[in-house]
């Protein structure tokens, strides 16, 4: 049997060919493998040849009416000028001009549609052929398409929360055809469910969608001695609605607290391959205490902006509390630890022989506010002096990496040295450090390392083309600092990267900015920056918007009047407006 043809047809229930994606997958094989002539006859062969003629409800008809249609040159050109001009479309809805050209051309396309067609669509690549759903993977890749389509992130997040079981956890990834996925003992999954509901109402404005029922799914429990287990699931009849869904999560990993008042590690957190950290029940992670602090802040917002009768303080108590265990328990001296484990050895501390320092910790301690004032130079100092090697051009996640340490922490050390998590950079969190540094206003920094690692910039002449050795229009999830393979770059399209990246292009250095019909602009830009242009096509109406920087005039016009105020309301007039935007040299 073809192997592309059994891949495709594995998993889809009788009758369950019924898609347009499925049948022009269908027809695209039978154009490559049907015998002379086409017709009706020759196809009902085909399928049976592969046992699947009684198998789908196809119209034979319609199937041989696409196979004359696109075996037709001139129909085949003309669709493929349709996907283009549709791509054009979705990927044009912003457009920058800045001073830098490459910048330019990772945030006005390659970013956006390496995460729509790798992530969001396809849910493969090259070094990642799956095809599944992760929980906490496409829920971050909606945050970065945020400003394109606003279905796309709701129907996204109301996906995620149908897999969610009533106890709080979720599957961590699953299969749709055939309703199979993996229970486990991930304790940050939830949370992203959380983010990313209240990222979508603070810039909808849609505080109505937290009213839309939606079903759990269900499953038998881990067993005690279970790390984890892959099982076929069903929904239950049983609806809660999307506030319902985010309140239990946030619930769960409250009530999942270590002794030390740092949150429960289970079975590991956002870094995967530290999975036997916590896996007794009593090791905690420092950076999901800090993750938790940052969901509880962006939840008691939420809720208030959604019914304002509704208690919080039960939130601010536990933020309270959660902040002064990050910064008893889990500060040591320049900066943070990354976990404890079970029997209370810590990880990421200057008494570690491996791993150190964490750049998670590090970047999520300025950004949620957690750091005290004092402190930020110094975790800074700690993140450049140990994690950013400028002669590689990357910023590790971790050092020195795990090679023989007696406390395992998890498939992470099955990872060479210096690859992937264990020791390399994993771009992703790169992108949180970048945040941070803007917060602490190292904005000339931060635009330094993230042109560090646009790939348009990692491949500008043969010899450093012949070091990175992947592409150079899309976002690598990790960069070598394996001494054998120094600089080299990792797996590339499938990567929670290109989302985030995207996000700190455009709002974090840009600082374009959008809260329900405002948008407002915050820019941190590189020193010499003296203005950028950004065009931004809101359903039918077009704001072509430049920003100046000025040495000390703050002001914003619309089509030349003046407003009295510092944001602009958005409406579908079905115009084109100039706005000037006039900011202050920071």
């Amino acid at each position: 049997m073809n192997n592309e043809f059994d891949a495709f047809s594995q998993g889809v229930e009788p009758g369950g060919l019924r898609s347009k994606t499925q049948i022009k997958l269908l027809v695209n094989y039978l154009v490559a493998n049907i015998r002379e002539p086409i017709n009706s006859s020759t196809i009902i062969e085909a399928l049976q040849v592969h046992g699947l003629a009684n198998y789908f409800e196809v119209n034979i008809d319609y199937i041989l009416e696409l196979i004359k249609k696109y075996t037709n040159v001139d129909n085949a050109l003309s669709e493929l000028d349709k996907v283009k001009k549709d791509w054009l479309k979705t990927l044009g809805t912003i457009n920058v001009k800045t001073p830098d050209e490459s910048f330019d051309y990772v945030i006005n396309g390659w970013y956006l549609y390496q995460t729509i067609s790798s992530r969001l669509f396809a849910r493969s690549g090259f070094n990642q052929s799956g095809g599944a759903f992760g929980f906490r993977d496409q829920l971050q890749d909606t945050i970065g398409v945020k400003f394109l389509n606003k279905d796309i992130m709701k129907k996204q997040i109301l996906k995620h929360a149908a897999h969610q079981f009533v106890e709080g956890d979720v599957l961590h990834w699953w299969h749709e055809k055939n309703k199979f996925g993996l229970r486990s003992r991930y304790k940050d999954d939830y949370l992203w469910l959380v983010y990313a509901t209240c990222e979508y109402c603070r810039i909808t404005g849609d505080y109505k969608y937290l009213d839309e029922e939606i079903p759990f799914v269900s499953g038998p429990l881990l067993a005690d001695w279970e790390e984890e287990r892959g099982m076929n699931f069903n929904y239950t009849k049983e609806k809660a609605t999307l506030y319902e869904h985010c309140l239990i999560a946030l619930n769960r990993s409250m009530n999942q607290m270590g002794k030390n008042g740092l949150p429960l590690m289970g079975g590991g957190d956002w870094n995967d391959g530290m999975n036997k950290v916590g896996i007794e029940g009593k090791g905690t992670s420092v950076w999901l205490g800090f993750f938790q602090y940052w969901i509880m802040d962006k939840f008691i917002t939420l809720t208030k902006k959604y019914n304002k009768k509704l208690d919080v303080s039960k939130y601010e108590k536990a933020m309270e509390k959660l902040k002064e265990a990050l910064n008893s328990v889990a500060w040591e001296k320049d900066y943070y630890l990354r976990a404890f484990f079970d029997d209370g050895t810590k990880l990421g501390s200057k008494d570690n022989d491996e791993c150190k320092i964490d750049l998670l910790s590090q970047s999520f301690s300025i950004l949620t506010g957690v750091a005290e004032r004092e402190n930020i130079s110094k975790i800074i100092d700690s993140v450049e002096t140990n994690l950013v090697d400028k002669d590689l051009g990357i910023v590790k996640l971790l050092t020195p990496a795990f090679k023989k340490t007696k406390h395992i922490p998890g498939y992470i050390m099955d990872y060479p040295e210096g690859i992937r998590e264990n020791g390399g950079q994993y771009t992703h969190s790169v992108s949180w450090y970048l945040m941070a540094l803007i917060r602490a206003g190292y904005q000339d920094r931060a635009y330094n390392y993230f042109q560090m690692i646009n790939p348009i910039n990692r491949a500008r002449d043969k010899k450093s083309t012949d070091v990175y050795k992947v592409e150079p229009y899309v976002i690598a999830a990790d960069i070598y600092s394996n001494k054998n393979n120094p600089a080299r770059g990792g797996w590339t399209w499938y990567s929670g990267s290109s989302g985030w990246f995207y996000n700190v292009g455009l709002t974090e250095i840009l600082g374009f900015k959008k809260e329900d019909n405002r948008i407002s602009f915050d820019p941190h830009l590189p020193s010499g920056w003296k203005s950028f242009e950004i065009e931004y096509h809101y359903l039918d109406t077009t704001y072509k918007i430049k920003v100046n920087v000025t040495a000390n005039k703050e002001d914003i016009l619309v089509d030349g009047e003046k407003l009295d105020k510092k944001y602009v309301t958005i409406k579908n007039d079905k115009r084109i407006h100039a706005v000037i935007v006039n900011v202050r040299d920071r």
